[in-house]
C-alpha cells in the first residue's frame, strides 16, 4: 500500500474508531505487567529500574539554571545544559515504569513531581536547536512554542504517560501535562502560517517531530473529525521521511539515526493502527520492509556496526523496536541478547524506546545472532561483507556515495576492515557535537573532514562537501570467493588536472586478505599524492614496507606497501579527549615519492598471526 492510498483512506474516514478512539491506544503499555513478571529476564530489568529509582528518591530534582541554558550561544557548549535536561527525562522514565509495574506510592509521588517540574521548564527545546537565537526575545523567537525534536518528544512522553496512569495520578497533574503539551506543541503546529522546515525534510527530524506531534494528538483529541487533518499533515511529512531512504532501505545517516527516526515512525504507525482498529497500517509497504532490514545489514560482528556519517562504531540494538519489526517481517534477524541496549536506551532517555523495550520485547526469543552475509546497497553505494575465517570474525565494508548526505562526512571511498569486533582500519564515526560541529567550520574538523578518513589526499587537498562531490561506481561483484568493489572517486576532489582516481577493493573471503589499488590519472604532473589510512590503534612499523596494527583483543593485521614507491609517516591526531579507545586517531600516510601523470598504488592488508 503506497502512502497516497493511505492518505486517501484517511480522507474517506477509514480512521473512524467509533466512540473515544483514545481508549484503543497502547494497551500493551497498560496490560500484561503481571504476566511478564514470570520471566526472569523481565524481573531482572525491573530490578534495575528499582535500583535506579530508589537512588533517585534520595536525590532532588536538579534545577536548570540560566548559566547552563546560555552556554550554547555564548561558548558553543551544549553538553552541560543537556546533562541536566536529560537527567529529568531519566527520572520521568524510571518513575513512570515503576508506577506502572509496582504502583508504589513513593514512585507515583516522585513521578508527579517530575512531571510538574518538566511542565515548568522555560522551553522543552534544546538551545542548540533554536538557531542561535536562544537568548533573543523577538516576535519570532517564541522559545516555548518552537517545535524541535525534544519539544515534540516531551509532549508525546507526557501524553502517553498520563494516558497510561490517568487513574493513578492526581487530576491536576494529568490536566497540566496535557495542557502544556497542547499549548507548546499541538496549538503552534495547527496555527503555523507556514510549514515547519522539518515537514519537508527527508531525515530523522521529519519522523521524530511529525510522529511525536501526531501521536500526542491521538492521545489528546477524542473527535476523529478533528484529528483527521492533523494526521493527514503528519502522514505527508512521514512520506518525506520515507523518501529519504534509498529504495534498498539504507539510511544514509547511519544506524543510530535509523533507530531514532524509524523508531518514531514505527511507534506512530502502531498507534495509528490501534486508533483505527487496524484499518490503517503504515508498515505495509515493501520499502518499509527494506528499511526495517537495514539494521542487520549494518552489523559487522558482535555490536560493531558501520560507522559512516555521524554513527558510532558500536551499537546496542533496541529490543522493543527490533522484536516489533520481527513480528512484522519474518526475514529480520535479531542479534544476540547480550547486545541489547540498556534499560534506559541511550543518554537522551527517550520514553518511547524505554517503555517499548519492555513491552514489545519478545522475551522468548533470545536472538540467534547474525549469519555471515554479503550485502550491496546499490542506491546507497555501500558494500558490506561479514565472514568467519577459522576462529576469527572478519568484516569489510566500503562506501561510495556523495558528500552531501544527511549528517555528512567527507568520506567518499572510505572503508572499514574489522577483526573480532574491532575496526583495525576505521571509519571513525561521529565526533563531539558542538556549535562548530554543525557550523561553517564543520569540515575543518578531524571527525568530519576527509583528512580523518581512509581516503587519498590529492596535491595536499582534501575532499569537498556537496552532492556534486561523489563517486561513480564501476562495479560491485560478490562471489563465494571474494568481493570486489570498483569506483572512481575523483569527483570528490576539486582538482582540475585530476582526470580519474579509480579505487579498487578486493576482499578475499577465504583468507581475509584485502587488496586496495588506487589508479590515478592527471592531465599534467601533480605536486603530490598521499594515501591515508586511519586507525584508533597505535601502529608499529615492523620493517620497511610493513606496518602492524594490533587491536586490544590481541588480533592484528599487517599493512604492506612498496617502500621504493611510497614514503611512510604516522601522525597522531587528538580525537575525543577522555574517551578510552578514541582519544587519538592515528593517520598512516604513504606519500608517492615521484608523482607522475599516471600512477598505480597497491596496499595489501592481511591477518597477522604474530
Amino acid at each position: 500500500m503506497e502512502m497516497q492510498a493511505i492518505l486517501t483512506g484517511l480522507q474517506y474516514g477509514t480512521m473512524k474508531s467509533g466512540g473515544d478512539g483514545r481508549r484503543l491506544l497502547f494497551p500493551e503499555g497498560r496490560e500484561g505487567w503481571h504476566e511478564r513478571k514470570s520471566s526472569p529476564e523481565f524481573v531482572r530489568k525491573l530490578n534495575e529500574f528499582r535500583s535506579i529509582g530508589d537512588r533517585l528518591l534520595k536525590e532532588p530534582i536538579e534545577t536548570i539554571p540560566f548559566r547552563l541554558y546560555k552556554l550554547y550561544d555564548t561558548t558553543g557548549d551544549r553538553e552541560q545544559f543537556q546533562k541536566v535536561y536529560f537527567e529529568r527525562r531519566r527520572r520521568l522514565d524510571v518513575f513512570a515504569v515503576l508506577s506502572l509495574a509496582d504502583g508504589d506510592p513513593r514512585y507515583v509521588e516522585a513521578l508527579e513531581d517530575t512531571i510538574w517540574a518538566i511542565c515548568g521548564e522555560y522551553t522543552w527545546c534544546l538551545p542548540a536547536h533554536l538557531g542561535g537565537n536562544s537568548l533573543r526575545v523577538t516576535e519570532k523567537a517564541n522559545h516555548r512554542e518552537t517545535i524541535d525534536l525534544f519539544n515534540a518528544e516531551t509532549a508525546l512522553y507526557l501524553c502517553e504517560i498520563v494516558h497510561l496512569l490517568e487513574d493513578v495520578l492526581p487530576e491536576l497533574v494529568v490536566y497540566r501535562a496535557r495542557e502544556e503539551a497542547r499549548s507548546r506543541v499541538l496549538d503552534p503546529y495547527l496555527s503555523a502560517s507556514t510549514a515547519y522546515w522539518w515537514e519537508t525534510t527527508d531525515m530523522n527530524w521529519a519522523a521524530v517531530c511529525a510522529g511525536s506531534v501526531g501521536a500526542a494528538a491521538m492521545y489528546l483529541i477524542q473527535d476523529d473529525d478533528a484529528l483527521y487533518p492533523i494526521l493527514r499533515r503528519v502522514a505527508d511529512t512521514l512520506d518525506c521521511f520515507v523518501g529519504g531512504f534509498t529504495d534498498d532501505g539504507a539510511c544514509l545517516e547511519g544506524i543510530l539515526y535509523w533507530n531514532y527516526g524509524f523508531g518514531f515512525y514505527a511507534g506512530f504507525a502502531e498507534l495509528l493502527r490501534q486508533r483505527t482498529g487496524g484499518r490503517i497500517d503504515l508498515m505495509k509497504r515493501e520499502k518499509i520492509k527494506n528499511i526495517a532490514l537495514f539494521q542487520q545489514k549494518c552489523y559487522l560482528y558482535g555490536n560493531a556496526v558501520l560507522s559512516y556519517s555521524d554513527s558510532s562504531q558500536t551499537y546496542d540494538y533496541h529490543p522493543g523496536l527490533t522484536h516489533y519489526l520481527k513480528s512484522r517481517y519474518e526475514e529480520l534477524e535479531i542479534p544476540e541478547r547480550q547486545y541489547e541496549a540498556g534499560i534506559l536506551g541511550d543518554n537522551c532517555f527517550r520514553w518511547l524506546f524505554v517503555i517499548r523495550n519492555l513491552v514489545w520485547n519478545n522475551l522468548s526469543d533470545a536472538g540467534s545472532g547474525l549469519r555471515d552475509a554479503d550485502y550491496y546497497l546499490q542506491d546507497a553505494q555501500i558494500l558490506v561483507s561479514r565472514r568467519t575465517i577459522g576462529t576469527r570474525k572478519t568484516a569489510f565494508s566500503a562506501k561510495g556515495g556523495h558528500n552531501g548526505e544527511p549528517h555528512n562526512h567527507n568520506d567518499v571511498g572510505s572503508f572499514i576492515y574489522l577483526v573480532d569486533g574491532e575496526q583495525l582500519l576505521a571509519d571513525p564515526g561521529s565526533g563531539v557535537y558542538s556549535k562548530q560541529y554543525f557550523g561553517d567550520a564543520r569540515y575543518s574538523l578531524i571527525y568530519t573532514g576527509s583528512h580523518g578518513h581512509s581516503v587519498p589526499i590529492v596535491e595536499g587537498a582534501y575532499q569537498l562537501a556537496g552532492m556534486q562531490h561523489r563517486a561513480t561506481i564501476h562495479s560491485a561483484i560478490i562471489t563465494d570467493a571474494a568481493d570486489e568493489y570498483v569506483m572512481d572517486i575523483a569527483g570528490a576532489y576539486s582538482c582540475p588536472k585530476l582526470l580519474s582516481l579509480i579505487r579498487h577493493f578486493r576482499f578475499d573471503k577465504r583468507s581475509g586478505a584485502l587488496r586496495l589499488e588506487d589508479r590515478y590519472s592527471f592531465s599534467e604532473c601533480p605536486s603530490g599524492l598521499t594515501e591515508r589510512f586511519v586507525t584508533f590503534f597505535d601502529p608499529v612499523v615492523m620493517r620497511d614496507g610493513t606496518v602492524r596494527i594490533k587491536g586490544s583483543r590481541g588480533t592484528g593485521i599487517q599493512l604492506t606497501y612498496d617502500p621504493e614507491q611510497l614514503v611512510l609517516s604516522v601522525i597522531r591526531e587528538p580525537f575525543i579527549h577522555g574517551n578510552e579507545g578514541k582519544e587519538w586517531l592515528y593517520c598512516i600516510d604513504l606519500q608517492l615519492r615521484v608523482p607522475k601523470t599516471d600512477a598505480a598504488i597497491v596496499v595489501e592488508v592481511s591477518l597477522d598471526d604474530g
